[in-house]
């Protein structure tokens, strides 16, 4: 008799930063949290599949660890990564044993068959494309994101014009260490201009602890591709607009580009925190299929949905 297939659903970064957490404090997502652990147990016990691409996953640590101020040199050294920056007197320790917990539940996750391929990345592209086309709004007034946006880039700009006041060429030209202390010290100078307080603690350090991470790769890109400082204005736009393009990367593109993954490896369901990103998803599928000329048998649940799911199975 054959072995009857397991359900499998696919993982992105979102859920294993949700099911590390050693607890939840916001109630809406508690549920949530306790559901994504229950799953976990499941999959342990071989019961589900969880998978997850190794390419897009390599990238949301990549985005999503920059975020807290660390710099992801290598996913295959990222432990190393983490304890590097451990050593600087700034990092914060509750991120670093946050991080090594969901690089741990990575290590444990299957993979799907990646996009390096030229057919497969020619296929890839076309998902994301069909799925962009299909799931993303309609253009809506973004003022206010664009505001924010164009602040975060004058400060990155103000700190790129005057690292040559903390780097001496001797650290300029290393390119195998990472100077968070310089970076920092640079990126204290800076915030009092926009009103922000020089701290990585309170109200400001989600804030500052981002442009930390951004700033880490602007330095990165600079000393590789602009061997002495100052750095003229023309080139720091050049490295901006780099650091822009790949760190910053909006949410509902990195989740189409796991959504793609999971269509294309006929994966069961897709497991979100995002309930709008489910409900939009559910609503154009129909739309979707049209567009890709094929049907469609991928759900995108969230934790709580997926594991009643399972119980009724």
């Amino acid at each position: 008799m054959a072995e009857k297939r397991r359900t499998s659903v696919y993982v992105d970064y979102h859920i294993l930063d949700l099911i590390a957490r050693t607890r939840v404090s916001d109630e809406a997502m508690l549920s949530e949290w306790k559901a994504g652990r229950s799953i976990w147990d499941l999959y342990r016990q071989e019961a589900v599949s969880l998978v997850t691409s190794v390419d897009e996953m390599e990238l949301d640590f990549v985005i999503q660890m920059n975020r807290g101020g660390l710099c992801v040199t290598d996913t295959f050294q990222i432990t190393d990564n983490i304890d590097t920056f451990e050593c600087w007197e700034g990092a914060d320790r509750s991120d670093t044993d946050h991080w090594r917990a969901i690089v741990e539940l990575y290590d444990e996750l299957e993979v799907t068959s990646g996009h390096d391929d030229l057919a497969g990345e020619h296929a890839h592209s076309h998902y994301c494309e069909q799925l962009a086309r299909v799931l993303k709004e309609e253009p809506v007034d973004d003022r206010g994101r664009s505001a924010a946006f164009d602040e975060e880039t004058a400060i990155l700009r103000d700190c790129a014009a005057a690292l040559h006041d903390v780097y001496d060429m001797r650290l300029w030209a290393d390119l195998k260490h990472i100077q968070y202390g310089l970076n920092w010290k640079v990126l204290q100078s800076v915030l009092p201009g926009y009103s922000y307080s020089a701290t990585l603690n309170g109200e400001d350090a989600a804030l500052n602890k981002n442009l930390l991470g951004l700033l880490n790769r602007l330095v990165n890109i600079g000393k590789k591709s602009c061997p002495r400082l100052p750095m003229q204005d023309r080139h720091i736009d050049f490295v901006l607009d780099i650091v822009r393009k790949k760190y910053c990367q909006e949410e509902i593109d990195r989740s189409i580009s796991h959504i793609a993954h999971s269509l294309r490896n006929a994966i069961d369901y897709y497991l979100t925190t995002d309930g709008e990103l489910a409900e939009r998803f559910a609503e154009r599928k129909q739309n979707l299929q049209l567009a890709l000329g094929t049907s469609i048998h991928l759900e995108i649940l969230r934790p709580t949905e997926l594991e009643e799911r399972l119980k009724m199975a």
